[in-house]
């Protein structure tokens, strides 16, 4: 088992790892819309989303994966109303041919009042390393 850093030395401080690898599967703990300051970045659902999903991308680069790698994700959102909007912004990062699957559901909140979107996600690759 390797436990990746956050790929901007960025910690939320909070107790958990970014990324979690063992073998060649990369467990991703949810990716919230932060930029590299912490600073919440995006005001609607689809801002927000294509942020986590960047941020979400840096972690897989990190340990030697891309987004083509990506199983599966979960996808929570403070408003089921919106996922039109994330629809959009995972056409606009993933390829139209190829999508993880994807649990979504709507929550009551977040960490912060400001955000809209979480998505964690498990990828799987010859990237990894076991130790």
């Amino acid at each position: 088992m390797f436990v990746a850093s956050h790929p901007d030395n960025w910690t939320s401080g909070r107790p958990y790892s970014p990324a979690v690898v063992v073998g060649k599967t990369v467990y991703v703990s949810g990716h919230v819309p932060v930029d590299r300051d912490g600073r919440t970045v995006g005001n609607g659902t689809r801002d927000q989303t294509e942020q986590v999903l960047r941020n979400i991308e840096r972690t897989l680069s990190s340990c030697g994966l891309t987004m083509a790698d990506l199983v599966a994700t979960t996808v929570y959102l403070t408003d089921i109303t919106t996922m039109s909007e994330l629809d959009e912004a995972y056409r606009s990062f993933l390829a139209p041919t190829y999508f993880p699957t994807r649990t979504t559901v709507e929550v009551s909140a977040l960490g912060r009042a400001e955000f809209q979107v979480e998505i964690s996600a498990i990828a799987c690759g010859g990237g990894g390393t076991d130790t």
